[in-house]
């Protein structure tokens, strides 16, 4: 019986010894491709060599570029640093540190107390009196008076009973209209006793008191 020859375990023997040559040329070209060398630029006197023959023919001369110009940089100039002034740290206050400053106590001489005020005489043993008599302060009276216009266009007219209070020194304190006209003419009476010069005060058992007067001052139209 004869055996046939199967195709395709022919080809699997022809396969495997085909891979191994294919691997061999890769790497062969691979080795060789790191094994050649550049050819060597030649310039100058090397040039000269070439021409007399000791160069190599085959070597062949490439020009390569010009070397470009190196542009060196510079450092940059020393510039020094600015003056440094000292600066002076103040001390820092603490702000709710209370400085106590000691001062002698001050004596305040207490305000002295106010005389008492002398009481005023209703019936003294002397009345006190305009300097002059009742003949002067008639006088008085009629060179200072000023009749209002109000009052006088108004037709008003009578007699005004002022009283005051005649001190100690003569002067007059405490006007008052016992009786009056008008508005206008109250006010001039009160004026003029107040533009009065010192009275002759009253005297109580030979001492100067204070003492009550009652004076009318008459206001009539002409």
């Amino acid at each position: 019986m004869e055996h046939k020859k199967n195709p395709e375990l022919d080809n699997e023997r022809i396969k495997l010894p085909l891979i191994f040559l294919g691997f061999f040329i890769v790497g062969s070209i691979i080795l060789l491709s790191f094994s050649y060398e550049t050819p060597i630029l030649v310039q100058g006197a090397d040039r000269d060599a070439r021409d007399k023959g000791d160069i190599p023919q085959d070597i062949i001369a490439v020009d390569q570029p010009e070397d470009e110009p190196v542009v060196q940089e510079l450092p940059p100039p020393d510039i020094p640093p600015p003056p440094t002034e000292d600066i002076v740290e103040e001390e820092s206050k603490d702000e709710d540190e209370q400085i106590v400053v000691e001062t002698p106590p001050i004596e305040i001489e207490p305000d002295p107390e106010p005389e008492p005020e002398a009481p005023i005489v209703d019936y003294p043993d002397q009345e006190a009196t305009f300097p002059g008599g009742a003949a002067a302060m008639k006088q008085f009276l009629a060179d200072n008076i000023k009749y209002p216009e109000i009052a006088m266009e108004m037709g008003d007219q009578g007699k005004v009973f002022i009283e005051f209070v005649v001190e100690k020194d003569g002067s007059i304190t405490q006007i008052k209209v016992l009786r009056g006209v008008s508005r206008e003419i109250d006010s001039e009476a009160k004026r003029v006793v107040r533009q009065m010069p010192r009275w002759v005060p009253a005297e109580s058992k030979g001492e100067a008191v204070r003492a009550r007067c009652r004076i009318p001052i008459n206001f009539i139209l002409q």
